[in-house]
């Protein structure tokens, strides 16, 4: 037989049935579940024993399931054998099974079924009924009844129904005794619900109308609810309910009162679930809260529930039977109808009582409330019988409130509420708390004991309080003085004192701000409760432990205090005396009614009075005594006028340091009073000056009228009132010398020919500071005022109003100061502000901005002016740390500029670190106007650089201020002389010399006509004094002790020889010369010492400055220069001399404005340059191109004897000419002149040579000056012929741009800043070896770009190789977009291939290449 496969046939298995892992532990889980919820619902039900049993035996019942589980999947994983031949031997075994149960049934089959078979006969009525009527009607009617449901009853039926078993209901009840509780119901539906507030409901119904059917009960709700930790939770299990349904309705079936059977069984149930609430709800508040403050005394189930509480009182009782609180929660014995009762012990009364409740409220199932409510009862009772007792220490009522309820206790008359002895029962332990709201002090703590024990001693502990508490107030009152409050001081030298005869209840308070003194107050009681109040005045020592004061300055020794001074105080007497004084100001009877009203008790006025005064007059003692030892004498400690505070008068002050007798006695006569008094606010003297009217009057409202007050704000310092007296002594000596200055300047300053009125306000002047203002619109202010600690006037410099500019004085601030010290002179201060006024400005204007890229260091900065201030009227300009401009500003609105790079004593020697600067005498020249003429033209003429000037010249010039106000002139100076030179210092006579500085060697009758260099521009109202020429306030010291004395004339002025007279006696032609027309030896100052030179006519050189003739009055002129005629030929250029500069030029106001202010030349750069700096940027270029020529092989110096100063060198095909005079309207340009050599000339174009000419001008010799510009510059001059004329074509480019190109190019002879090059930004990037290297810029032209959007511009550097006559990038790969540069490389190996031409240079082609079909993406 073959084999057949029965694997899923179905069979009877050996093994057991198997079942998912995963079920199983879900199961598992489940299970262990549904345990902690039943757990959860029943454990807070039971004893604590009871849930410990439980919770131990779930955790071993849990624990052996989990450890089988484990045992049972640590197994499962290596079960897998097991299971397949489990599964083999299954299957055998079903396959043996299957052979033998088809033998059998084959040999049953054939033994039994077939030996009988047969046929069973048809049944012809039931298939002729399916055949005919399609039905089989011959079931048995069995089925029907057992199967097929019954219709069921209509909604009508049923609602008659239950409408009719209602009224069944309705007369049962009536016909039945009723509980009375139960009287609540509810007939609907067929059933009647009977509800118990707060403890029960049940649902009953009738099964039929005979009056002998007992009460069906259908469903039990038990009402009572834990609120408080029942969470809304059913306190009965269901379990328990079903118990309970069982048992009331097996007590419902025959009995003749079933409803009152009903009530009691469900009453007692919920009386005994009540007590049983209450019960945990106790242990859970001793367990949480309470402790053994709370203790269930008895607990009977169903019956009662006894607690005790304030168990502390009866352990703290000493009596043999204390007294222990208790309150019961009882089942009421007499009616079991009545809810749970309440009982007190020890009882209480009937209206305490009811406030408590005789029976718990159900639906108020609280324990804590309970006694909480009962506690409350018990305190205010407790607080009724202590206030008894307490009114007799006291004044006032005492008083129960609050909540919780307190008794307040007034123990001080009248008394606040933060002073109220508040007496409260402790909730948990029944003791008593004391407390007062403003007081924390151990002597409450001490009254708190006395009434928790037998109460021995309550008045003294009460009277102790009521000391403290006044002892308190002293405190708050003076709390806001500042005032340190001790009980206690560590003095060493109590015993012996009186302290030690003071009261244990004193409080030592500082004196606020005087750390040695102290007011004790000192308390005693009265006989009526009252407090008396005793005041003592203290002073004390720092010492040591020992008693020691002298421990050096070691504040940790002297921790220590010693009691010096013990005072006692009436502080009546002192009360009345400020009442007093009070009234006098007052009037009698005028205090206002609300001033009468008595202040809080709370505040002790005469404790801070007392301080206050203390406070105030104390430092007034030590300040007196200081100014009796610094010998001044005041007035002492008085009351000021209107009574308020404190004043102490100074009567008279020591004379001021360095001022005359006369001021100090104008300075004292106008000193009307002197006052000390005290700024409480911000602790500091405050004195108040009192002077008459001042002797110039400001324009501050607050400083005119007939008398001036000056309030000066000095420190109080209570360790030091000598530093006081000497700040007031330095603040005195300031108001003095300033007012010396004040006082000399008044007399000038009203004086009308002074004219300081029109050019000077006085803005402010209050003897402590002089604030004046100057210059146009009065916009600038200059404040004077003395600085004690260096015993000197100060200076410091602003502006008023709207000024665009800070105060140009700023720069010479401090050589105004020092003139100001040194000559105390406040008109000759104001006539320098006044002079250098103009010119200051005017240096303002020069550019301090630092500019990189200026010298060979690119990243080297380097400030383009520098303005050093030598003196308050001489001052040196730097340009670039090269040049140097030498200015000094003189009278007369005049202004002497030099070269500064000279030395001031030797013009033929160069000051280190500094370059002369050629041309500059003339270009200055060209600034010359009528104003520094005199209203008289010029000549110039050669002689003027035909000799060095005297080495001393200069000296004499720049070492004296000229200015003509008579204002300026500084006091003090010798009025003897009438010499050039001072005595004893002229120098003997000289052969040489042709005029003799002394007066008495000359002839008589001859007047040396007054030098301009030496008088400088006096005013005419000078020029007219007696004191002129010889006024000793122009002269300048004599050089005699340096070198030998110089010609008068040599200074660069001219001066007439006394010679004159003799030679001319119809007078001196125009320019002094005494031989007009002669062919005579002139001689020449300028030679001296040695033979005079012969001179054709010609000007002084005095007249080149243009100091003809004096600008002062005529009169004092020689009659020769009065009467004679200027006669001038034209100007003509001289020949360059290198010491030619240093001879100052004399240049007005306007005219060095003009020189200074920066302005834009047309046709040049639009940038606003002065043309000082555009003179010395050309000399700083043209300076160092001369030095770069001679540095590079391929440019050739050609010298030039014949035109100095001009630059001229050559190529190898063009020869070049630099020079500023080029341009001689302004000298502010360095122009280039480009002309071939003859060999060359045919190769060249002018339009070419005007192209190098013009990039030049516009590219090269332009701000700011650059000087690798210019160094790229010659490297491109110095290129060979073919390769230059490439360079041209792209400066003809990019001077004249091509609009048909895509691209503009601009030649950068710099490195730009973005150029992936080595060397840093900056640096000269023209190279012309046998390769050249470029950097040109090309920017997109021709696109209409929207606003806002640059055009396109790429920086490429070019490499020419002259060899090859190739054109690539450099260094395209660094620091450029790849795309850009691999595009711009990839069209210049384009033009390479494509250019053939080698006779033709490849740079420009290339170049015009780029620019024409170069294509870059945006």
């Amino acid at each position: 037989m073959p084999p057949v496969d029965m694997a899923g046939a179905p069979g009877p298995q050996s093994g057991g049935g198997s079942i998912p892992l995963a079920t199983l532990i879900d199961y598992s889980l489940q299970r262990t579940h549904h345990e902690l919820i039943v757990l959860s619902e029943l454990l807070p039900r039971k004893t604590d024993m009871e849930r410990k049993i439980e919770i131990f035996q779930f955790a071993s019942r849990t624990r052996q399931l989990f450890v089988r589980l484990l045992a049972l999947v640590k197994w499962a994983t290596s079960a897998t054998k097991v299971d397949k031949c489990t599964e083999i031997c299954n299957f055998l075994e079903q396959q043996s099974m299957f052979f033998v149960d088809t033998a059998d049934s084959l040999a049953r089959l054939a033994r039994d079924t077939l030996s009988n078979a047969r046929l069973p006969s048809f049944s012809l009525p039931s298939a002729i009924d399916v055949l005919t009527t399609g039905t089989y009607p011959r079931l048995p009617t069995c089925i029907r009844e057992k199967i097929v449901p019954p219709d069921p009853i209509t909604p009508q039926e049923k609602k008659e129904t239950l409408h009719r078993l209602d009224q069944v209901i309705q007369y049962r009840l009536v016909s039945t005794d009723l509980p009375p509780q139960m009287r609540k119901l509810n007939i609907a539906q067929g059933r009647v619900k009977f509800t118990v507030d707060h403890e029960f409901e049940v649902t009953l119904t009738l099964m039929g109308d005979s009056p002998t059917i007992p009460w069906r009960l259908l469903d039990i709700d038990i009402l009572v609810e834990d609120h408080e930790t029942g969470d809304g939770k059913s306190l009965v299990h269901p379990l328990q309910v079903n118990y309970i349904h069982k048992l009331v309705q097996t007590r419902l079936l025959d009995n003749d009162k079933p409803l009152h059977d009903l009530y009691r069984v469900l009453h007692s149930f919920s009386q005994a679930l009540q007590l049983e609430v209450l019960n945990s709800q106790t242990q859970r508040l001793i367990r949480a809260r309470l402790g053994d403050n709370v203790r269930v005394e008895e607990y009977t189930l169903s019956r009662r529930l006894l607690i005790s509480y304030w168990r502390e009182l009866s352990k703290n009782c000493k009596n043999a039977d204390p007294v222990i609180y208790k309150l019961s929660v009882h089942v009421c014995e007499s009616d079991d109808g009545k809810p749970l009762q309440i009982t007190h012990f020890p009882p209480m009364s009937p209206a305490e009582c009811t406030k408590v409740g005789l029976a718990i409220k159900s639906d108020q199932l609280s324990i804590e409330k309970l006694l909480m409510q009962t506690i409350e009862v018990r305190t205010h009772a407790k607080l009724r019988e202590l206030s008894k007792e307490m009114q007799r220490y006291v004044s006032n009522k005492c008083e129960i409130r609050d909540m919780p309820a307190a008794l307040h206790t007034p123990v001080l008359n009248p008394c606040m509420p933060s002073e109220v002895l508040r007496i409260a029962i402790d909730v948990l332990r029944g003791t008593y708390i004391t407390s007062v709201p403003a007081y924390d002090n151990p002597c409450i703590k001490d009254v708190e004991d006395c009434f928790n024990n037998d109460k021995r001693g309550l008045d003294k502990v009460i009277t102790k309080l009521r000391l403290q508490l006044n002892l308190l107030r002293c405190e708050k009152s003076v709390q806001m003085l500042l005032a340190p409050c001790f009980h206690s001081l560590p003095i060493v030298n109590m015993s012996g004192h009186a302290l030690e005869n003071l009261s244990k209840s004193k409080l030592f308070i500082g004196v606020p701000r005087q750390t040695s003194y102290y007011v004790i107050v000192e308390l005693h009681e009265k006989i009526n409760n009252s407090i008396d109040f005793k005041y003592y005045f203290l002073h004390t020592k720092p010492c040591t432990a020992d008693g020691n004061e002298d421990t050096g300055s070691d504040s940790t020794v002297k921790s220590f205090l010693k009691a010096d001074k013990f005072l006692e105080i009436h502080i009546n007497s002192v009360i009345k005396d400020s009442l007093s004084r009070k009234r006098k100001l007052l009037g009698e009877g005028d205090e206002p009614d609300i001033k009468k009203v008595k202040g809080s008790p709370y505040f002790i006025p005469e404790l801070t009075y007392l301080l206050a005064s203390a406070e105030e007059k104390i430092p007034f003692v030590h300040l007196g005594e200081e100014l009796e030892r610094q010998n001044i004498s005041h007035e002492g400690i008085q009351i000021d006028g209107e009574g308020v505070c404190m004043a102490l008068g100074i009567l008279e002050f020591p004379n001021c340091m360095g001022v005359s007798e006369e001021t100090n006695k104008a300075i004292k006569d106008k000193l009307l009073s002197c006052k000390f008094h005290i700024l409480s606010r911000i602790r500091s003297w405050n004195v108040e000056f009192i002077f008459d009217q001042s002797p110039l009057e400001s324009e501050y409202y607050k400083e005119s009228g007939d008398i001036q007050k000056v309030f000066l704000n000095l420190d109080l310092n209570n360790d030091n009132y000598k530093k006081t007296v000497i700040d007031l002594l330095r603040e005195w000596n300031a108001i003095g010398n300033l007012y010396s200055l004040v006082k000399d300047f008044a007399d000038i300053y009203s004086d009308p020919k002074s004219n300081f009125q029109s050019t000077i306000k006085i803005k402010s002047y209050n003897y402590k500071k002089l604030v004046l203002a100057y210059g146009p619109k009065f916009l600038y202010l200059v404040t004077i005022q003395w600085k004690g600690e260096d015993n000197l006037f100060h200076i410091s410099l602003g502006t008023n109003g709207q000024c665009a500019t800070g105060n140009p004085h700023v720069v010479v601030s401090n050589h105004l100061q020092k003139d100001l010290n040194s000559s105390r002179n406040l008109a000759f201060l104001l006539q320098i502000l006044l002079d250098t006024l103009s010119p200051m400005i005017s240096m303002a204007h020069l550019n301090t901005v630092p500019v990189i890229g200026t010298s060979q260091t690119p990243k080297l900065s380097s400030l383009s002016f520098i303005v050093i201030p030598q003196s308050s009227t001489h001052l040196r300009i730097i340009f670039r740390n090269f040049n140097c401009i030498d200015v000094n500003i003189r009278g007369n609105k005049l202004v002497a500029v030099r070269d500064g790079s000279y030395s001031h004593f030797d013009n033929s020697t160069v000051v280190e670190a500094l370059t002369p600067t050629p041309g500059l005498k003339t270009f200055l020249n060209m600034f010359v106007d009528d104003a520094a003429l005199g209203g008289r033209s010029r000549r110039r003429s050669t002689t003027e650089d035909d000799n060095p000037p005297s080495p001393m010249d200069t000296v004499d010039i720049f070492s004296q201020p000229n200015t003509g106000s008579p204002a300026t002139r500084p006091p003090k100076q010798d009025l003897t002389s009438n010499f050039r030179f001072q005595n004893p210092m002229t120098p003997p006579s000289n052969p040489h010399t042709p005029a003799s500085p002394g007066a008495a060697r000359m002839p008589s009758g001859i007047n040396p006509s007054p030098s301009t260099a030496l008088m400088g521009t006096p005013s005419p109202s000078t020029l007219l004094t007696g004191e002129s020429p010889s006024n000793p306030h122009l002269h300048v010291p004599s050089p005699g002790s340096l070198i030998a004395a110089p010609s008068p004339g040599s200074i660069g002025m001219h001066m007439h020889s006394p010679a004159a007279s003799f030679m001319s006696p119809s007078g001196m032609v125009e320019g002094g010369s005494p031989y007009p027309g002669s062919n005579l030896a002139n001689p020449s100052p300028r030679n001296w010492p040695g033979s005079p030179s012969v001179m054709g006519s010609g000007p002084s050189p005095a007249s080149y400055h243009g100091a003809t003739a004096s600008p002062g009055h005529p009169a004092l002129h020689s009659p020769q220069t009065a009467q004679s005629q200027v006669l001038s030929p034209p100007s003509r250029i001289l020949p360059r001399k290198s010491w030619a500069a240093s001879i100052p030029t004399l240049l007005s106001h306007d005219a060095f404005d003009k020189l200074l202010t920066p302005v834009v030349i047309p046709g040049s750069s639009p940038v606003l340059l002065s043309p000082l700096e555009r003179f010395l940027g050309c000399n700083f270029l043209k300076r160092h191109l001369n030095r770069l020529i001679h540095q590079e092989q391929a440019l050739t110096v050609i010298p030039s004897p014949s035109e100095p100063g001009v630059l001229i060198f050559k190529a190898e095909s063009l020869q070049y000419m630099v020079n500023i005079i080029m341009n001689t309207s302004d000298l502010q340009t360095l122009n280039l002149k480009v002309s071939p050599v003859p060999e060359f000339t045919d190769q060249w174009t002018t339009e070419e040579t005007q192209i190098i000419e013009r990039y030049f001008d516009v590219k090269v010799a332009c701000y700011p000056y650059k000087l690798n510009t210019m160094f790229a510059f010659a490297k491109i001059l110095s290129a060979p012929l073919r390769i230059l004329k490439d360079f041209v074509q792209i400066m003809r480019l990019e001077l004249m741009p091509d609009p048909n190109m895509k691209w503009s190019i601009q030649w950068c002879l710099t490195i730009p800043h973005d150029t992936p090059l080595s060397p840093p930004p900056g640096t000269p990037c023209v190279i012309v070896k046998s390769k050249v290297v470029i950097v040109i810029q090309l920017t997109r032209i021709g696109l209409n770009l929207p606003p806002g959007k640059e055009a396109q511009s790429i920086n490429i550097p070019l490499v020419f190789v002259d060899q090859y006559n190739t054109v690539s990038m450099f260094n395209f790969d660094r620091g450029q977009n790849s795309q850009i540069a691999m595009s711009i490389m990839v069209m210049l190996k384009r033009f390479t291939e494509m250019h053939q031409n080698p006779a033709e240079c490849a740079l420009f082609p290339a170049i015009r290449e780029l620019m024409t079909n170069l294509v870059l993406p945006m």
